[in-house]
């Protein structure tokens, strides 16, 4: 059920969104994106133009069709490595609002320390998808293509899984290794919400859009999984108290 759960997340913040009519808050980061997406084709066209200058002169039509799909390919992977960091605070704000229409409060972090811990962890995910790009590279250049392409998948989904639950883990204080563990410990959570979000993003336009409805969806599927493991603590407190506690109701804090 994890799996299935994480993999409808990223929807379920879409949904979640348009039924609560928070559209004011995808304002900002629609432009914004619009923005980086164009400045990433322009950077990633004049790369390639200039590493294939000697291809476009000897065969023109080929070096043009070969520029245009590494253009394509390398503003893709650049604007999803710059979105995160780009979005950051556009999806902080919208998920905070949704954590306090949900919950009535939100746990409460000092801004400084926040900030400082927020820039140190996107540096830290910043060199851990450059790691995960050289070996998925590394990968499909050998004759485990198909490995590479496989594992380079998995990365880009656990990484997605990382940027999308970083918002409600860095408002309760996790650190960056206590991040990596609360998805350690919800693998199929994990997975299917970087899957989920994968195919968001495939939705012609949707990279408009994608980040925050996936970081909304990783609030709610974070702040169901906190409520059941609330649950379960409070039933094995009664149970050891000696009190019956029926399946299923929980108790109030």
């Amino acid at each position: 059920m994890g799996l299935f759960r994480g993999f409808l997340a990223p929807f379920r913040g879409a949904i979640y969104v348009a039924r609560e009519r928070m559209w004011r808050h995808l304002v900002v980061p629609v432009l914004v994106n619009l923005a980086l997406g164009a400045v990433t084709l322009v950077a990633a066209a004049r790369y390639w133009r200039q590493d294939l200058a000697t291809m476009l002169a000897e065969s023109p039509i080929v070096g043009w069709i070969f520029v245009g799909v590494m253009t394509v390919i390398g503003g893709v992977v650049l604007f999803i490595l710059l979105q995160p960091l780009i979005n950051a605070i556009f999806c902080d704000r919208l998920t905070e609002a949704v954590e306090k229409r949900v919950r009535g409060s939100v746990p409460a972090v000092p801004l400084l320390p926040s900030v400082g811990k927020a820039l140190v962890h996107g540096l830290l995910k910043l060199v851990l998808y450059a790691i995960a790009m050289g070996v998925g590279l590394a990968l499909t250049v050998t004759p485990l293509t198909g490995v590479g392409t496989l594992v380079g998948v998995a990365l880009g989904a656990i990484f997605l899984a990382y940027d999308g639950f970083d918002y409600p883990l860095a408002r309760r204080g996790a650190t960056f290794a206590g991040k990596w563990a609360y998805l350690a410990k919800n693998p199929g959570l994990t997975l299917g919400y970087g899957i989920g979000s994968y195919v968001l993003y495939l939705v012609p336009l949707a990279f408009l859009v994608a980040p925050p409805f996936a970081a909304v969806g990783a609030t709610l599927a974070y702040l169901e999984t906190e409520s059941k493991g609330a649950a379960g603590v409070s039933r094995r407190a009664d149970a050891k108290a000696g009190k019956a506690v029926p399946e299923g109701v929980v108790r109030n804090a």
